[in-house]
């Protein structure tokens, strides 16, 4: 099983003025390439057991609620294009998991709520082995959603992009993995525990939760399968709850830049 990692970058321009033009770009680079836009693919090094596996039915989840809980991230700082992502507020008003390889090394991070609403957000968490982050947004005041436990069966993903903004659609976890792969810096080979994700999954939707038909998160996107198509990766409730379990108030190092 090999990966890439679902960055995508736009033009740390004026967003305001330039919006409009940095998604055009965007859309006809992914378009064109396949991968994120800078050239970046991930490892080809990983490797997966698994448990469980059957067919998909319809996701059943309120689709109002779980739109107001799905935000963009944008990562600046870095180089001069900005670091685009998704992510969901999570478990209480404010805090918001995302990948952690969209906001590595940033200096700037904006939250963008489902109204289109900016938020500067600060990292309280950071995981480089399972691909998470933990932002605090203080004047983000979107629903929370909760997690859950992931299983194989139906499912939605919440993912947000600068053209369209916080959207979701229908999914199916097919197989819960134990996966080894190198970190998000290519450094060293870890292990996490993750989720098969069958459905539309494309570059920029990092960060993007897996949410059940109880309306609870059970994942967080990271990657596609270079091999399958419709095929993603994501990190599980385990690794997530990890990650809210070390949750430092008064904010942690992001890592280095790529």
């Amino acid at each position: 099983m090999s990966t890439r990692p679902l960055r995508t970058r736009a033009p740390a321009l004026n967003r305001a003025a330039a919006a409009s033009v940095a998604t055009a770009v965007l859309v006809a680079l992914v378009a064109l390439t396949g991968c994120a836009p800078d050239g970046a693919d991930g490892p080809d090094t990983s490797s997966a057991t698994s448990s469980g596996t059957g067919p998909v039915a319809s996701a059943i989840a309120e689709p109002a609620v779980l739109v107001e809980s799905g935000v963009g991230v944008i990562a600046e700082g870095c180089s001069m294009v900005a670091s685009l992502g998704s992510g969901v507020v999570v478990e209480r008003s404010g805090q918001v998991a995302t990948a952690a390889h969209t906001v590595r090394g940033a200096s700037i991070l904006t939250v963008v709520d489902a109204g289109g609403q900016e938020h500067l957000a600060s990292v309280t968490s950071f995981d480089k082995d399972s691909d998470l982050a933990l932002l605090d947004v203080p004047t983000l005041t979107a629903p929370p959603l909760g997690i859950g436990t992931a299983r194989v069966g139906p499912a939605t993903l919440i993912t947000w992009r600068r053209s369209d903004g916080v959207t979701q659609q229908l999914v199916g976890v097919t197989r819960l993995l134990k996966i080894n792969i190198e970190d998000i810096y290519a450094d060293e080979v870890v292990q996490r525990t993750g989720l098969e994700v069958d459905g539309d999954v494309i570059v920029g939707q990092s960060g993007g939760p897996v949410v059940d038909a109880s309306g609870e998160v059970i994942g967080i996107i990271y990657a596609t399968s270079k091999d399958r198509d419709a095929v993603g990766f994501a990190t599980d409730h385990t690794e997530l709850r990890e990650l809210i379990e070390a949750r430092s108030a008064g904010g942690v190092a992001n890592g280095q830049c790529p």
